[in-house]
């Protein structure tokens, strides 16, 4: 009876140590991916699975390829504002180069987010064909395969360059995406944004140079030089004057200005350039 006793109290201890082991989200990134499973809709095996998908795509575009969970249950016209400012305030999380793909468990609403160079990628047209793509998996409640077909549309949105043509209505803020793309690449590799936009008019001024050059010397030497020459005795002198250096003080005062206007992590409230997909 006493055993008895004994091994029950130890099942309780045991129960009730077990349910005070607290369920953490499994939160993981990289300049090149993001997994934050507040909801924890993936295992283990599925968190490293995806998150080696992300990796590689990631590495592959140059932007940061993001899956969140929540259980916010935040409304499908919400979602936008919501997320964005997400965003803004997880900044020690996400890149300024990302695509984002939102699963609010709560009320079953899923959105994609894009910001910096990746806005340019993700026309209206693509974010419908993406949503497409994930759907048959999200129908099937299988979230690991929708967030693996979202990276793989990513790698394939990259491959197929910036459109031409497609709108850009999920815009927000008004920054035109394909100047942005432009910029930034100007910004990560100036010579390279240089060569290829401008290598034809180095090679227009190179030309012409070079005809310049050639036409200089064959008149040189079809003359032996004399029409160049130059009479150094006849048109050289020498004055010496007394000469006087005055060096002058400069006195600089400056004053340092400290402001709070915020970290590099990126401003809140909504007020970052970004596109939307609206809530699916």
């Amino acid at each position: 009876m006493i055993r008895t006793k004994i091994s029950a109290f130890a099942a309780a201890a045991v129960l009730i140590g077990v349910s005070a082991v607290p369920v953490f989200a499994a939160n993981s990134y990289s300049q090149n991916y993001a997994l934050i499973d507040e909801a924890n809709l993936f295992d283990a095996a599925g968190s490293e699975q995806l998150c080696a998908t992300l990796e590689k795509t990631g590495r592959e575009t140059g932007w940061q390829v993001a899956v969140v969970t929540t259980n916010y249950n935040i409304s499908a016209s919400e979602m936008d504002s919501y997320y964005n400012n997400y965003y803004d305030n997880h900044r020690e999380w996400f890149t300024t180069d990302s695509a984002m793909l939102i699963i609010d468990a709560g009320s079953n609403n899923r959105y994609i987010l894009t910001h910096g160079v990746a806005e340019a990628y993700f026309t209206d047209e693509r974010m419908t064909q993406i949503k497409n793509e994930m759907k048959p998996y999200l129908n099937d409640n299988d979230m690991l395969g929708a967030a693996k077909t979202f990276a793989a549309m990513n790698a394939e949105f990259y491959r197929g360059g910036i459109p031409e043509n497609g709108g850009h209505s999920n815009h927000v803020d008004g920054v035109d995406p394909k100047k942005a793309a432009e910029e930034q690449e100007k910004k990560n590799n100036k010579l390279g944004y240089v060569l290829s936009h401008y290598g034809w008019i180095f090679g227009l001024v190179a030309l012409a140079a070079g005809g310049i050059f050639a036409g200089v010397n064959v008149g040189r030497y079809k003359y032996n030089g004399k029409g160049g020459t130059y009479n150094l005795k006849e048109n050289s002198r020498i004055n010496l004057v007394d000469q006087q250096d005055v060096f002058l003080n400069k006195h600089t005062t400056y004053t340092t200005i400290n402001t709070s206007s915020g970290s590099s992590g990126g401003s809140s409230g909504g007020s970052s350039s970004h596109g939307g997909s609206g809530a699916f």
